[in-house]
This record gives C-alpha cells, structure tokens and sequence, in this order.
C-alpha cells in the first residue's frame, strides 16, 4: 500500500525551519538558506514571508535576517506551560474561593487581551460569562487591569492601540488619560477593582502575580455581583485576594512566561 504523498510547500516550510536548528545559527538570510537547501531564492524569499504572517518567524529589520518566531515556542511550550501554572496555582485558588465563597478566576495576557486559565465557581445563583480559554478585553476587566498596571508603559499604549478602549457599560473607562491614572492607582493599592466595567452588575477585585525576576506572568481575581463586592467589603477582600497572589508567586518564581 502506497503512503500519502507528502506535500510538497509543507515539505519545504519544513526544511527551512529545520535549518535554523541544524544550522547553529540564531538568524540566517535567504541567500544563506537558499544556497544550504538549494532552493531558489525567490522561493525560499515567498516562503519567510508567509511564515512571517503568522509569527513562525521574525525578520530582523536591521540585519534583513530571519530567525525562528515566538509562535513556534507557544506551539511546543505554551499549553504544557500553562497547565504547570494551573497545577501550582489551584489550591491557593481553591483556598480562596472556600474563604470567600466567591468566584475565583486565575489568568494570564496574551496577544492584548485576558486568557482565562482556570475557574471555580461560587455556590451561589449568579451567572459570569467568562469561560476557561476564552479571551476578554483587557482593559474593562479586573484581571487584565492587574496586568497591564505592571507592564511598560510602552507596551500599554501599544495594546491599547491596536484594541482600543471599547465601550462594554457606563462605567467603561475609554479615556486613554483617566485609563492611565486608573492603572496608576492600582500600582500604589496593590489590586484592580472591575467596577461593572464590562457587564452590569459584576464586580471584581483582581491582584497580578509575578515571577522571581518581577515580571507579570498572571493575575488572580475573586468576582461577584455588586451587591456583595461593593466598596464596604473592598479593604477586607482584597487582602485575601493580594495573599493568594503572593503564595501563587512564590510557586511560580520560576516560570518565565511571556505576555504579548
């Protein structure tokens, strides 16, 4: 019995990626792969481009090199990475949702946005529409709010450039200027407050957790309806909350998670 043909342009997106790893090299140009492969270089030109498109691989802009990309790191790291800091994180999520019986969400920030990463759901009769592996705007949620607080302020402008400031409720902050200011008090206070930002009636109180080099890996919330999480209860919650993301910290100090 025959095999399945391979295919011919996946057969050389192949080669060229495998290049870079045979080769020693961190960067290589299309002179250099083309001459290693002997493949034409207009061909192997066609080829960077496209994988370029979707972060397979970086062009250095000052050598005019190509090297390999992030996404290739997040296809063969990310999801093993991600279920290591949810292993770790769990019970100190799981300890904070049975002191407050609200529900805890543990996320990180990708691409702009919030990833939830883990869940557990307060006994109690309110509904919140976040899900694990579904991603919300950062900047109208506790969670993302926590993160960006604790990034450069280069990269903040960036995110908020290419998403935007949409507008979810009233309470939606849409002004780059007060957007800032509220990421400023956060810094001083140590934790975000979701104030019915992006639905009607939820609150949350969310904390960043970082790595032993202080960097911002992920942020951990407790969420609830604003009748229960109000500002009487802010002082006392957000203790609970900012000790969870400190034990959650110590067990991820390792971790070198990058958030783009």
């Amino acid at each position: 019995m025959r095999g399945t043909p391979l295919n011919s342009s996946i057969e050389k997106a192949f080669k060229i990626l495998s290049v870079f790893s045979e080769n020693g090299k961190s960067e290589l140009g299309v002179r250099e792969i083309s001459k290693i492969l002997k493949i034409n270089r207009s061909t192997v030109h066609r080829f960077l481009s496209s994988m370029e498109k979707i972060g397979v691989v970086e062009k250095n802009e000052e050598t005019g090199k190509y090297r390999l990309g992030l996404k290739l790191y997040e296809i063969g790291n990310s999801v093993p990475l991600r279920k290591i800091m949810v292993d770790r994180a769990r019970y100190y999520l799981e300890d904070l949702h049975w002191y407050l019986n609200e529900t805890v969400h543990f996320a990180t920030l990708k691409n702009g946005e919030v990833v939830y990463l883990d869940k557990i759901i307060a006994d109690r009769n309110f509904v919140i529409i976040s899900e694990v592996g579904r991603r919300l705007p950062a900047h109208c949620t506790g969670l993302g709010k926590a993160m960006l607080a604790f990034l450069p302020e280069s990269e903040v402008r960036r995110i908020i450039k290419e998403k935007g400031l949409k507008k979810f409720t009233k309470n939606t902050i849409t002004s780059s200027r007060k957007f800032f200011e509220e990421l400023r008090k956060i810094r001083e206070c140590g934790y975000a407050i979701d104030n019915e930002e992006i639905e009607d009636g939820l609150r949350c109180i969310a904390v960043p957790v970082f790595n032993g080099e202080g960097k911002v890996i992920a942020a951990v919330s407790i969420s609830g309806p604003s009748s229960r999480i109000n500002e009487s209860v802010y002082d006392e919650y957000s203790k609970y909350v900012i000790r969870t993301a400190k034990l959650i910290s110590d067990e991820l100090k390792n971790i070198t998670w990058r958030m783009v």
